[in-house]
């Protein structure tokens, strides 16, 4: 899914390097006090790339006689809007949390039911609570200017909340789906980016990779699609950018 992110990147970039082009004088520092704060606070958004991961049964085994029945795996976007809070606890080490609102995605599931391919595609409007430890280098020179910018990675976990996991969705072959996943998640998250120093605000593009760990396959469900399923996990790719003040 990362290749998907390749026009985000280059776009952002591009902002980025037209930003700084309307700064002040070269040599000039930026926000010098910020590194004092004990905490600030932000706004997100951002893109993210939902995949749905099948631990398959022995049904499904390519050796099996019912090849005919399978569920693949699919790819759905997504709207990340959120917001940022994080403090400092080190002059390296900091505590954030980034709460955000996943919209315009879904669940897709693709399958072969009697030889016929389809897809179906579950709404969905996640609620997403990530901490996460941000471990984040001095700041350095970087296109002329003086402590411009700086690196980090994170590391936390999330507990995400699917408002629409109740709704039902119809295939192209006419069949209703309800309440295949269970609404809850937890899991984890990693990812690095960078921080760019500006005159009022402290832009940081970044690249995250999340994974759920609870199966999501929900177990009251009468549907025949997932009975050869024994579990199922949501995991994301998210392009975010962060205005921190």
């Amino acid at each position: 899914m990362q290749y998907l992110l390749r026009k985000q990147i280059v776009i952002i970039c591009g902002c980025l390097f037209t930003a700084l082009s309307l700064q002040a004088q070269s040599g000039e520092t930026f926000q010098p006090d910020h590194d004092d704060m004990p905490y600030y606070l932000g706004i997100s958004i951002g893109m993210g790339y939902n995949h749905l991961n099948y631990e398959r049964n022995t049904f499904f085994s390519p050796s099996s006689s019912n090849i005919a029945n399978q569920v693949l795996s699919m790819n759905s976007k997504n709207l990340n809007l959120g917001l940022t809070g994080t403090l400092k606890l080190t002059d390296h080490f900091l505590l954030r949390a980034n709460p955000m609102l996943l919209i315009g995605g879904s669940k897709n599931v693709g399958f072969t039911k009697n030889s016929i391919r389809d897809s179906i595609d579950i709404p969905s409007t996640v609620i997403s609570l990530p901490l996460a430890l941000k471990l984040q280098s001095d700041r350095y020179n970087a296109f002329h200017f003086r402590n411009l910018m700086r690196h980090y990675v994170f590391a936390g976990g999330k507990a995400d909340f699917d408002l629409s996991s109740s709704k039902v969705a119809t295939s192209g072959l006419g069949d209703a789906y309800k309440a295949l996943f269970n609404g809850t998640d937890l899991g984890y998250e990693f990812g690095l980016g960078l921080s760019f120093y500006l005159r009022y605000v402290t832009i940081s593009p970044e690249i995250k990779f999340s994974y759920g760990l609870s199966n999501l396959k929900n177990p009251n469900t009468t549907e025949l699609l997932l009975n050869n399923v024994n579990k199922v996990n949501a995991n994301f790719v998210y392009f975010t950018i962060h205005l921190e003040n």
